[in-house]
């Protein structure tokens, strides 16, 4: 059961696939979230936190462009 939420589920991502798309750890996704910077959109009933797709994808695009890498691979 999710808490808090009014995205479709299949929008929904745990931290394991946040960290997949992001290549980082699920450990350091979880770390960005307790400092506000990628932000949870909701808890399942056990606490797991659930982050939208698009939130992901934003998060992702706005991490490219700080490391002045262009798509493509070039900076």
């Amino acid at each position: 059961m999710i808490r808090n939420s009014s995205a479709h589920p299949d929008d929904l991502l745990t931290a394991s696939d946040v960290a997949r798309i992001l290549e980082l750890s699920a450990d350091m996704v979880r770390l960005l979230a307790r400092q506000g910077k990628l932000v949870a959109a909701a808890r399942t009933v056990s606490g797991v936190r659930l982050f939208r797709r698009a939130d992901v994808e934003r998060f992702a695009a706005r991490r490219l462009a700080d490391s002045g890498v262009r798509e493509g691979g070039a900076k």
